[in-house]
């Protein structure tokens, strides 16, 4: 109905501001981040090809692992940065191992384990020089700092609002006509809306 439709316009309107989007027209809502993270990675899986590389860390959630595991079903190479035992990733390993394969870094912000804030900064630029999406897990890091999405430069953030006393509900934000390349799941009769 109409009245339903306006109350999701206005829902994705604030977490647009919430994150600093643009548009909310950039801001997708699923159940969960985990299973937003593997709608996009089952959308992925159509346009990566075999060779191709995928960065995941140590440190990292499950959710923000589990479903990028599975594009090696598809022949996609994902290598894992490593953790140092100071509970810091290693950046010298990340270096070495983003190259002009690596078509996506997934990071997160924070880690719900033991508390590291990543150097995400550094990451971004990482992943300019090898024209690199950047993924970013939002969900640990969203209710304890602000998140300016045109700021941080990254191409994908996830976070659920139940971390900050919301729904049980996630939201994806994707850069502004980037989830429209990617083939995600829908209906025949469904539009190309996020």
């Amino acid at each position: 109905t109409q009245e339903t439709v306006h109350v999701i316009d206005r829902m994705r309107e604030s977490i647009a501001t919430l994150l600093g989007a643009i548009e909310p027209e950039t801001i997708s809502v699923g159940q969960n981040m985990t299973t937003l993270s593997f709608a996009l990675a089952r959308g992925l899986s159509r346009v990566l090809n075999k060779g191709d590389e995928v960065l995941i860390t140590q440190l990292d959630h499950e959710a923000n692992r589990g479903p990028w595991l599975t594009l090696r079903d598809v022949g996609v190479n994902v290598r894992e940065v490593k953790l140092l035992p100071t509970g810091v990733l290693d950046y010298e390993d990340f270096a070495s191992k983003i190259n002009e394969n690596t078509r996506l870094v997934c990071l997160g912000m924070s880690a719900n384990s033991i508390g590291t804030v990543n150097n995400f900064k550094l990451v971004r630029e990482l992943t300019y020089k090898y024209n690199s999406w950047l993924l970013l897990d939002a969900v640990h890091y969203a209710p304890h700092f602000s998140i300016d999405v045109q700021a941080l430069g990254c191409d994908f953030l996830l976070c659920s609002a139940y971390k900050f006393y919301g729904p049980h509900l996630g939201f994806l934000y994707s850069k502004p006509g980037l989830l429209d390349r990617v083939p995600t799941d829908r209906l025949r009769t469904a539009g190309q809306v996020a």
